[in-house]
């Protein structure tokens, strides 16, 4: 059978050594002088070698070996004492990443975050934005703890939060005539609005091309405007941008809305995450 150090074993050897007196150790432990002395009989029995020097019933100091267990000692109780505290720390301790789609940072997430560190005030949140493609994908292998992302509606295992009905944004400048390739605004490839604007446009074999591709809402919003093309968007997120609705065009084809998705990974503290994502859902998502 292995041979099994005990920790409070140990710490008696240390205090000993440190106060070079088994009356003190006792003292400070709170037991009595022959228990500890019983103890340290039985470690010596167990590494088999003497642990401490003594000299009319005063200990001198550790022996070469005392001196090398004391060593291994303060390690082990070092380990022991740093396990028990993680153990014992708040699972709310710890920093949660979080993902969601670029245009929920302007669908009030600063006042969002302040009321999740008035619940969770030991959570540390730990945001990136990306397309959903990618959130999705990240959930999957872990690299993140919790995400919203959007997706044609299905009838996967995580539920859907809400369910966003799509239009079409824009107006395209002077120069683009009836039949000429549809100059589309959208987010990078991966992103579900640009991935329901690409369905229905090849349901109907309309072309199209990307006239700007852009990392933010801002951007989009911008390029919108300035009409460089027609954006897929959520309606109630383009009307909120003043986007006007495109009515220039007869021919665009009718858009699928977009499933909204809160994911949460495997392994992650489901309470907190949860919870955390509720609050977002209630103030970010339905915005």
């Amino acid at each position: 059978m292995p041979t099994t150090l005990d920790i409070d074993t140990l710490r008696a050897l240390l205090v000993i050594v440190e106060s070079n007196s088994f009356s003190r150790a006792a003292e400070q432990l709170g037991r009595s002088q022959s228990a500890i002395s019983l103890q340290i009989a039985r470690l010596e029995a167990v590494v088999g070698h003497p642990l401490l020097e003594r000299a009319r019933g005063r200990v001198l100091g550790p022996t070469a070996k005392g001196e090398e267990l004391v060593a291994h000692a303060r390690e082990m109780i070092a380990l022991n004492e740093r396990a028990v505290a993680a153990m014992r720390r708040s699972r709310s301790d710890q920093r949660i990443k979080l993902g969601m789609p670029a245009d929920f940072l302007e669908r009030g997430f600063a006042s969002t975050v302040g009321d999740i560190r008035s619940r969770f005030p030991m959570v540390r949140l730990s945001v990136r934005s990306d397309v959903s493609a990618r959130l999705a994908e990240d959930i999957d292998h872990g690299r993140l703890d919790l995400a919203f992302y959007k997706r044609a509606p299905s009838n996967e295992a995580d539920a859907a939060i809400a369910f966003e009905p799509m239009a079409w944004f824009g107006r395209a400048a002077a120069s683009t005539r009836p039949g000429d390739a549809l100059p589309l605004v959208a987010f990078a490839d991966g992103c579900a609005y640009r991935g329901e604007a690409l369905r229905s446009l090849r349901l109907v074999g309309r072309e199209w091309t990307i006239a700007c591709e852009a990392r933010s809402l801002s951007a989009l919003v911008g390029a919108v405007k300035a009409g460089l093309g027609y954006a897929a968007l959520p309606i109630r997120l383009g009307e909120r941008k003043s986007l006007r609705h495109a009515a220039d065009l007869v021919d665009l084809p009718q858009l699928n809305a977009v499933e909204l998705t809160l994911g949460v990974a495997q392994g992650c503290n489901l309470p907190v995450a949860r919870a955390i994502g509720n609050i977002i859902a209630k103030r970010c998502a339905l915005a």
